[in-house]
């Protein structure tokens, strides 16, 4: 749901270098003048209680901490912790984002071998990893707020059609659980109904929007040149070659030395031929339609598309080193001799193959430009708290 392509990916990153302080710490988001809507100072249960508290009723054919938010922390599950240009967020949708990243490291330190997780002295990023947990739930908590904004303004809503799917989904974890069961299973997600309906919507919402910006219809709408442009920021290129392999295209052996130099010399004929023509470009793709041995011509007759770290080295290097419309000298790699041609960037080719990127980051500026203010709860309620309690609720559904 929502961007959490560039969460998971900086996380993963994280994990793995632990203590490491190359990322930036975020700023703390400005707390609101909006007042609490109840106090914050009542008594909470510690981690080892409410595992003693869920564990009383582990036998019971249904397990509901009931209001989770409430129990671990004193503040209620519909109390509004942040807020995004009037769209407010309440402590359960914090609690739901603070379970998902939890349990997301939770099994990343098990799959990467680093032993289990533990909110209470794990180092990220530089941060104890309740900051960390605490900064990237809010973060999370803004993107929704911020797609909702989005869908909003721009007349996004849930169709009847998804909506029927929503009902079908609900229909079928109840039969799973029973109806009982069902809202207990949303509970330890710290969730009640509503707010589970909330995050299934916006779970929707997100591709809907996606689709927003793909429909000339849209206002939202952005159309092939500019995703292209955005493409060649992004360092795609266009470039068509003639290959004489030095491989057996079919088993990728490499072929007897002798045969090699003559398809060494066979290329060097190939060259000069470009090299002696008045329109070395139109040429270039007769030559290349008749002698070219690369097996993805058939579906790329007028070259590849590609961004970075798509090709081999050397044939990536090598063309992008060229002007469009320019060609190169014999380019060797493990396939053999490529002569290549920079083309103009196909802006079609281009855009299909960043499409989905674009909008992502379309929507990341979006959110990155949006300010999420934290109420006085917001502030204050504690993370850590929240993060125990899910886990003593899902158990081991919390550290898979």
């Amino acid at each position: 749901m929502l961007n959490k392509n560039r969460f998971l990916s900086l996380l993963l990153a994280l994990i793995l270098t632990l203590a490491a302080s190359g990322c930036a710490k975020k700023e703390t988001p400005a707390a609101s003048t909006e007042p609490a809507s109840a106090s914050t100072d009542r008594p909470t249960l510690s981690a080892a209680e409410l595992a003693e508290l869920y564990e009383q009723n582990a036998g019971a054919e249904i397990n509901d901490p009931g209001d989770l938010v409430l129990t671990a922390t004193g503040v209620a599950s519909d109390e509004i912790v942040a807020t995004v240009d009037g769209n407010s967020a309440p402590a359960e949708l914090l609690a739901y984002q603070v379970g998902y990243i939890g349990a997301f490291l939770s099994y990343l330190f098990e799959s990467e071998g680093l032993g289990e997780f533990d909110i209470h002295g794990t180092k990220l990023d530089g941060r104890d990893a309740a900051e960390f947990v605490r900064t990237e739930a809010f973060d999370m908590v803004k993107q929704q707020l911020v797609l909702e904004n989005l869908c909003r303004e721009n007349g996004i809503k849930i169709t009847p059609a998804i909506q029927m799917q929503m009902d079908d989904a609900y229909e079928e974890e109840e039969d799973y659980y029973g109806m009982d069961g069902f809202i207990a299973e949303i509970h330890k997600l710290g969730l009640t109904e509503e707010g589970y309906d909330r995050v299934t919507r916006a779970g929707y919402l997100y591709p809907m929007l996606l689709d927003a910006y793909a429909d000339p219809e849209s206002p939202l709408y952005a159309d092939d040149e500019t995703i292209a442009a955005y493409a060649a920021e992004q360092g795609y290129i266009t470039a068509d070659h003639i290959l004489i392999a030095t491989i057996d295209v079919s088993t990728r052996e490499a072929l007897p030395a002798d045969e090699i130099a003559e398809r060494h010399e066979h290329a060097e004929k190939l060259l000069w031929q470009l090299r002696d023509s008045r329109d070395p470009i139109a040429l270039f793709k007769t030559l290349a339609d008749e002698y070219s041995e690369d097996p993805g011509r058939a579906t790329n007759p007028e070259g590849y598309t590609f961004g970075a770290n798509t090709m081999v080295d050397s044939f990536d290097s090598a063309a992008r080193a060229l002007g469009e419309n320019e060609y190169s000298d014999l380019v060797e790699s493990e396939y053999g001799y490529h002569i290549i041609l920079r083309r103009p960037l196909d802006a079609a080719a281009a855009a299909e193959a960043v499409r989905d990127d674009y909008y992502d980051q379309v929507f990341t500026a979006e959110v990155d430009k949006a300010e999420l203010a934290l109420t006085p709860v917001g502030e204050s309620i504690d993370v850590v708290a929240l993060f125990d309690a899910l886990d003593a609720a899902q158990g081991d559904m919390f550290r898979r």
